[in-house]
């Protein structure tokens, strides 16, 4: 399978940097996942140039446009309404012949973290050195994967991963509430994906604990969060314990590849980063993952 993939293009109805109508179109399409963000706006001049957009691949090229937090749900529904072969991907499952196309979006624009590790000293990668913060970050991050893995697939509980990640008595209460949340989007995500095999999860969040889930902000230590791993705990978890392939995201404007350790084999980690356009050619069967940036016109 053949699809364009594009994520946080950031359209502007009075943009010019940006021609729709220039863009030239592969002809070997089988699809188009749109991983968010298309428009910086959810206004109806937004809604009519994502239309354009994706006017310019239907009815011939099916497209699933999954929210972003700039175009949140329900703008794909909007925009999608009354087209043919364009689909909101947001909460959605769709069976294709090599295996399953899962989409999982935004509902609001303003997202914070279900776990937000600098409400506890423990896992504030500030604490340490300037010079040893991305190494501590990667550290931490290992650690609350592993913790939250184990709460749901072992039967820990949100006391067992507070103990192992050192969390004090003052805090544990919120950071409950913070395993909760992760274990209730964790449980969501696995309502959508079932017993699918060779699952291709498209969101415009970024898995947890990547190359390309960082924070970029700096600062004072109040706002400097560089380092910090911004990706979403439950994709990390579900990635790690049910059949899926291949995740691509968007969201944090940082392109990468990642390979991860999962149920199904190695799952394949995509986001193309700020204006994000590629081909990727996707193949379970035969192993095949592999994508080449594509020229917008």
């Amino acid at each position: 399978m053949r699809v364009l993939v594009c994520n946080d293009l950031h359209l502007k109805p009075a943009a010019i940097d940006y021609d729709v109508e220039a863009m030239t179109v592969p002809d070997d399409l089988d699809a188009v996942f749109v991983a968010g963000d298309l428009t910086h706006r959810d206004g109806e001049d937004d809604v009519a140039l994502a239309r354009r957009f994706v006017e310019r691949f239907i009815p011939d090229i099916p497209v699933m446009y999954v929210p972003g937090n700039h175009d949140h749900a329900p703008m794909p529904e909007r925009v999608a309404d009354g087209l043919e072969n364009a689909t909101s991907g947001h909460d959605a499952v769709h069976e294709c012949e090599w295996g399953t196309v899962v989409g999982w979006g935004c509902e609001r624009r303003s997202l914070e973290p279900a776990l937000d590790q600098t409400a506890f000293p423990a896992l504030d990668p500030r604490t340490a050195p300037r010079g040893e913060r991305r190494y501590v970050a990667d550290r931490t991050a290992d650690a609350i994967e592993n913790a939250l893995f184990d709460v749901v697939s072992s039967g820990a509980s949100a006391r067992d991963a507070a103990a192992e990640l050192g969390i004090a008595a003052e805090h544990r209460e919120t950071f409950h509430r913070s395993v909760d949340a992760v274990q209730n989007t964790y449980e969501h995500l696995a309502g959508l994906l079932g017993d699918c095999s060779n699952v291709v999860l498209i969101s415009h969040l970024s898995p947890f604990n990547t190359t390309f889930d960082r924070h970029h902000s700096t600062g004072t230590r109040e706002t400097d969060r560089e380092g910090l791993h911004t990706g979403s705990v439950a994709l990390a978890l579900i990635a790690r314990t049910h059949d899926v392939y291949a995740t691509i995201s968007g969201h944090s404007h940082a392109f990468g590849y990642d390979t991860g350790d999962g149920a199904g084999g190695v799952p394949h980690m995509l986001n193309l980063g700020f204006r994000g356009l590629g081909i990727v050619d996707i193949d379970p069967d035969t192993g095949v993952f592999s994508f080449a940036d594509a020229n917008p016109g």
